[in-house]
């Protein structure tokens, strides 16, 4: 018994999309193909530039694909659609999957339509001018869909999460490299720099050397900063946060609408691991220069 709405199972050796994907149509007109998803021209195209997009896993129900496969259908919907656009340059597009014979599906698996339109085109929509449930009923059934979704969307895999976090704690820990590799560059520079002024009684040479000392502290400071936004980052992810698997967008961990701001804040520059380091060179570099200058 076939549950309603619900296209019984087919043979993935019948279908006709499944022999697209895997190579066997030598007539089929492909626009893109990757390990999840195919993007082919149809047989009687709509408009102009209509597309279909699929998955490469035969699956007839658009509610029994996986939310990676989701993610991957959207993904390649969405860079195929930019394509057609470019290239037939449409008034409009409409964006159509079909789920159930009732929902005019034809062939059982998965696929979306992209399809570009014109005013004057053959391609005929329509909507009830109706409505189908009034605000009593519509009410009604607010409620049970309400009721019936998932607690949660989140269906990242504790194995995903780990590999996540893991890639979010190797940029942390090459910030951390950065900064000390800042420290140990700057030391033979200001040892050159400070020594010959002072045996040379160089004073713009002692200048020179407060310079360099504010250029790597500044870059320090900067390290720094990364290295808290991407361990806010890290915070946010190993407590479930709504941050996209694998991204590595610091801003994303923090308030709505905000941005990487590359240049160091106040705190970075009063960080015990900056101001203590780099301001007592920079007064060194300054009592130089002034005994240089003075003699």
């Amino acid at each position: 018994m076939v549950e309603p709405g619900r296209h019984p199972i087919v043979n993935q050796a019948s279908c006709v999309f499944c022999a697209i994907v895997g190579g066997s149509d030598s007539n089929a007109k492909i626009v893109y193909r990757d390990q999840q998803v195919t993007a082919f021209l149809p047989l009687m195209p709509a408009t102009r530039g209509h597309t279909l997009v699929v998955p490469n896993r035969h699956v007839a129900d658009l509610t029994d694909i996986t939310e990676l496969e989701s993610r991957q259908l959207g993904a390649a919907i969405r860079r195929t659609a930019r394509a057609v656009r470019a290239a037939v340059s449409p008034e409009g597009m409409n964006i159509i999957q079909s789920t159930g014979d009732v929902a005019t599906q034809t062939v059982p698996h998965v696929h979306f339509h992209i399809v570009p339109r014109w005013a004057d085109d053959r391609m005929v929509l329509s909507w009830p001018t109706e409505a189908a449930e009034d605000d009593a009923a519509q009410a009604e059934t607010l409620v049970l869909v309400r009721s019936l979704l998932p607690k949660s969307t989140d269906d990242v895999s504790p194995d995903d999460r780990r590999q996540h976090l893991s890639f979010i704690q190797a940029i942390v820990t090459r910030m951390s490299q950065a900064s000390s590799s800042s420290k140990t560059w700057l030391l033979p520079i200001i040892t050159l720099t400070y020594g010959y002024a002072v045996t040379k009684e160089q004073f713009w040479v002692a200048v020179l050397g407060m310079l360099a000392v504010f250029v790597f502290g500044l870059l320090d400071a900067n390290y720094l900063k990364q290295e808290r936004a991407f361990r806010k980052l890290y915070d946010k992810v190993a407590s479930g946060g709504d941050i996209p698997t694998f991204s590595l967008n610091p801003s994303l961990a923090g308030p709505a609408g905000s941005r990487v701001n590359y240049w160091p804040d106040w705190e970075d520059i009063r960080s015990w691991a900056v101001a203590p380091v780099y301001a007592p060179l920079i007064l060194v570099g300054v009592a130089i220069a002034v005994w240089a200058h003075c003699t």
